[in-house]
């Protein structure tokens, strides 16, 4: 029980910072992406009634908050995955918040690019569902490919790997944004770089951390 209450601390210091990181990274590079494309959008009488956190201090503190919150269950993994695996240092962390990053940003994006509002969809819950199985069918891949020395869980975590892209993210049957092609393609890039700096610096803190931390 100590062991797993070091772990949450290190786990919340460094989902804060990397939630800090990442917040400030959006609000000067993906934020204003979003603005302009909301610009194409008629908001309806149902959304005009709807509360929404005005900009500045409240949206940024939201923003804030949720993404240390969600840096929070991330590093968690992170650091009990280096506590399993008996790994200290900002070197080893790397190489874990690069795995996350490829597990819950590139391989579903893969098939689910991030979108700007305006952007049609296909139904909630099939995109929700395909975005669950693709991460947990590329976390089994990546580990019978790098944490295993049986040929055939390597074979099979290739197969893991590309088996989501094989069956296919779901697509509405006619494709239709609002905003710009090029907006759009900033927007992913714009994501995408800001995804990988989160997720290197959850690791690298978390390694750093945890080499900080004496456990039992």
């Amino acid at each position: 029980m100590a062991d797993f209450r070091k772990l949450v601390a290190v786990s919340l210091l460094a989902g804060v910072l990397g939630g800090l990181l990442l917040s400030v990274l959006q609000h000067y590079q993906t934020l204003p992406l979003i603005l302009a494309a909301e610009q194409f959008e008629t908001p309806s009488a149902e959304q005009a009634h709807d509360w929404q956190p005005s900009y500045g201090w409240q949206r940024n503190g939201f923003t804030w908050l949720f993404n240390s919150l969600t840096g929070f269950g991330f590093a968690l993994l992170i650091s009990a995955a280096m506590y399993w695996r008996d790994q200290r240092g900002y070197l080893y962390g790397l190489g874990w918040g690069l795995a996350g990053y490829w597990v819950f940003f590139v391989a579903p994006s893969l098939g689910l690019p991030p979108e700007l509002p305006g952007t049609d969809s296909a139904e909630l819950h099939s995109r929700q569902a395909w975005w669950l199985f693709t991460a947990a069918v590329t976390a089994g891949g990546l580990f019978g490919l790098f944490l295993s020395r049986q040929r055939w869980l390597q074979i099979g975590g290739v197969g893991l790997l590309v088996l989501p892209h094989i069956i296919g993210a779901p697509h509405p049957e006619v494709a239709h944004a609002l905003a710009p092609e090029a907006l759009q393609q900033q927007f992913v890039i714009g994501t995408a770089i800001n995804n990988a700096v989160f997720w290197l610096a959850l690791g690298a803190l978390s390694g750093m951390a945890l080499r900080k931390v004496t456990f039992s």
